[in-house]
């Protein structure tokens, strides 16, 4: 008969005490000669008390990780070379192998709710881009969803740090400058070709 000398989770709840349910039988189980490893949570930001259960339980391992020095980010690649970094859509996710695209840029001179209406020029065969405002009248998924009905192959926000995206097609989000970096790279050259990739580098984390 084999016997479990080590449990390990990534569960738990917010919580400051030991003494629910799930710390006392974690507890036990430690105290049975058996190694428990749990998951310390997400919540540390919000200041004490905020461990999660059952990690804060007596005689657990809590395991965390604090002010990562790197990241990992998809990226596309520009005309010249360069990599922009981006955040992948939730609903179908980011590119899922390397493709060649030019980008078509809905509204060089955006105003609020760019795109939401559909593309304002063909798409078809191209990736669009478009711009975010905090004064939008629609989400992500509308518009990108309305560009893949349109022949779009992807679709980029800009100025946002995520989005749902498309369910159709892939979709991602990138910062203000390397929207407007696209824009000034298409508006010299319309027929310029980005490569999207699904692969990821190691970036050192903005701190805040």
């Amino acid at each position: 008969m084999s016997l479990t000398h080590l449990v390990t989770m990534s569960i738990g709840s917010v919580g400051g005490y030991a003494e629910g349910s799930i710390g006392i039988a974690v507890q036990r189980v430690s105290e049975a000669g058996v190694y428990v490893i749990s998951s310390m949570g997400n919540e540390g930001r919000e200041g004490l008390q905020t461990g999660a259960t059952p990690a804060i339980a007596k005689d657990v391992i809590a395991v965390a990780s604090v002010d990562n020095s790197y990241e990992a980010k998809l990226y596309l690649i520009v005309p010249n070379g360069e990599k922009i970094f981006y955040k992948s859509g939730v609903a179908y996710g980011g590119w899922r192998s390397t493709v060649n695209s030019t980008i078509v840029v809905n509204d060089p001179q955006p105003t609020a709710s760019d795109g939401c209406s559909g593309p304002s020029k063909p798409v078809s065969g191209a990736v669009v881009l478009y711009a975010f405002s905090t004064t939008d009248t629609c989400d992500s998924s509308v518009r990108c969803n309305k560009a893949a009905a349109e022949g779009a192959i992807g679709c980029l926000l800009y100025n946002i740090s995520s989005i749902i995206g498309s369910s159709i097609i892939p979709s991602g989000s990138i910062s203000l400058d390397d929207g407007w970096s696209i824009i000034t790279m298409v508006t010299e050259n319309p027929s310029a070709m980005f490569t999207f990739t699904n692969l990821l580098e190691l970036i050192p984390t903005v701190s805040e």
